[in-house]
């Protein structure tokens, strides 16, 4: 490995670090902000998710601004805006400027995301070198994530909710300098203009689309406002889909997803984040909301998993020459199911099993996202290496998006659907059963990113033996409904598995099969580009 080709990696994977970690870290921090802007849940909820939002919907368009501009110079562009919104963040004097900020970090955090892999896959040509820069591009991501809560405790207990902001600024100002001095620049060669009307459809169908699932469960699913936004993103992905296809250069090429290869490590790369994600999520309400965990001590509690993940990850990228793609994802897939179940049936049990499941699922990301995401950049040409780098960039963000809403969802209906029913015998009376079902159901509910509030929260106005009766019943439902989420994750993997299984042809499964069908699609293009053709 060339002294260039080091330093490449180091900046990339730094600057990747800082955006991943900024996608987790803020939780801890909410019952801070909420305390010093005195404001609801649903305002606050936006300090999430106005990240993931302004990452959905810029992640493609910067793909292709990469390709057509050059990947460093956007690289850089990226990491001066995400550390500029971070100083926004810092010292925003309201909720409403620091969700703008937070929307505004999502953006550039969608350029340093697609432009870091495709830095990372243009340095190492050779595809043993890829895979293991791969592996680490992939275990620092997937590390940022898995810690952000536990050092966001710290920082937060420490020196105040900005300074997880505001220690983004230095970090930022490294990461300029050494991709200045070290990462060259990188770009699609060919003539290509910036596909305006597939742009504008495409973000409209993103936002529409994350916008509904995010506030699905707030609204409720079958609200007008609810089916009217994915009628929209109905209408505006029949609109992108048409316009891609008539557009001689166009922002995703959809014959791309004629390789199978890469077709098929896309639906894989947005279930794994689907799982995960949602994982994350409804594991730290249980283990703050059920266990009684401080925030510090549930990040702690999640290290099983971000080890694994870690360790595995850097050891599939020199894994997938001796044993092959195919088997590791295939077994990734399988190592995250049986993960998933070990989790389901330790949440009434002890932390050990906990910890358990959650190093099968640490393990088993490791082992398919790795070799999959190997394995996809390498079935593309390398001129569209930034377009593929956005198109599975935008599949991790909406994976994540889709992840946390569908799962944390799942556990509040489960919650609405149960509790007031299970209360019955602790609460006889119906008004006042359904006035503290609301409550715990309010401050349970896990789209309110909450870290403080949930089913160990006393409810003062009742005798002790009520409330007693009481926590244990919405104790226990809380459990079935994060057993609820957990198994239809497994559900989801299940059938991703049953598809590599039967479409992931072990030919088409290695290296050499995506260079293959890699360097077909490069002759169609070239062929379909010829004068004589």
């Amino acid at each position: 490995m060339t002294r260039t080709q080091r330093f490449t990696l180091a900046a990339t994977s730094l600057g990747l670090f800082m955006i991943y970690l900024d996608a987790l870290i803020v939780n801890v921090a909410l019952p801070a902000i909420q305390s010093d802007f005195k404001v609801g849940e649903a305002g606050l909820q936006w300090v999430v998710t106005a990240y993931s939002l302004g990452m959905a919907i810029a992640i493609m368009s910067s793909g292709t601004a990469a390709d057509i501009y050059g990947r460093r110079k956007l690289y850089l562009a990226g990491i001066a805006l995400f550390t500029a919104a971070s100083a926004a963040c810092g010292t925003a004097s309201s909720l409403e400027a620091l969700n703008l900020a937070r929307a505004v970090q999502g953006v550039a955090a969608a350029t340093v995301n697609v432009t870091s892999l495709a830095l990372v896959s243009a340095a190492f040509p050779d595809p043993k070198l890829k895979n293991w820069a791969i592996g680490i591009w992939t275990a620092i991501a997937s590390t940022a994530i898995a810690i952000g809560p536990t050092l966001g405790g710290f920082m937060v207990q420490g020196t105040g909710w900005r300074s997880i902001f505001m220690v983004n600024i230095p970090v930022g100002l490294v990461v300029m300098a050494l991709t200045w001095r070290f990462v060259a620049e990188s770009r699609d060669e060919r003539p290509r203009t910036f596909d305006i009307p597939g742009q504008l459809v495409f973000m409209t169908a993103v936002g529409a689309f994350a916008f509904a699932v995010i506030e699905g469960s707030r609204a409720g699913w079958l609200s007008a406002e609810i089916l009217t936004l994915f009628v929209v993103a109905g209408a505006a992905l029949a609109a992108f889909i048409f316009c891609e296809r008539r557009n001689a250069d166009p922002m995703m090429d959809l014959k791309l997803f004629g390789n199978r290869t890469y077709s098929l490590a896309i639906i894989t790369i947005f279930a794994a984040l689907f799982a995960v994600y949602g994982m994350l999520l409804v594991i730290t309400q249980y283990m703050q909301n059920v266990r009684g965990f401080s925030p510090t001590d549930a990040g702690f509690l999640l290290l099983p998993y971000s080890m694994s993940l870690m360790i595995v990850s850097l050891t599939a990228g020199k894994l997938v020459g001796a044993v092959g793609s195919r088997r590791l994802i295939l077994l990734g897939i399988a190592s995250q199911i049986v993960g998933f179940a070990v989790l389901i049936v330790g949440l009434q049990g002890s932390t050990v099993v906990v910890s358990a499941g959650l190093v099968f699922v640490g393990a088993g990301a490791g082992l398919c996202l790795t070799p999959i995401t190997s394995l996809a950049m390498t079935a593309v040409p390398t001129e569209r290496a930034g377009m593929a780098s956005g198109i599975m960039s935008a599949q991790r963000a909406l994976g994540s998006t889709v992840g946390f809403a569908v799962l944390g969802s799942i556990l509040a209906a489960t919650l609405t659907t149960t509790l007031s029913t299970h209360l019955a015998d602790a609460l006889p009376d119906p008004t006042e059963r359904k006035e503290v079902a609301d409550m715990i159901i309010g401050n349970a509910n896990p789209r309110a990113y909450s870290s403080e509030i949930g089913p160990g929260r006393p409810i003062k106005h009742l005798n002790h033996s009520t409330q007693k009766a009481i926590l244990a019943v919405a104790d226990s439902d809380f459990v079935e409904g994060i057993r609820f989420s957990l198994a239809t994750a497994i559900v989801f993997l299940a059938l991703v598995l049953a598809a590599g299984i039967a479409w992931f042809p072990r030919g088409s499964g290695s290296i050499a099969g995506a260079e293959r069908e890699a360097q077909a699609l490069a002759s169609e293009e070239t062929a379909r580009e010829s004068p004589l053709s």
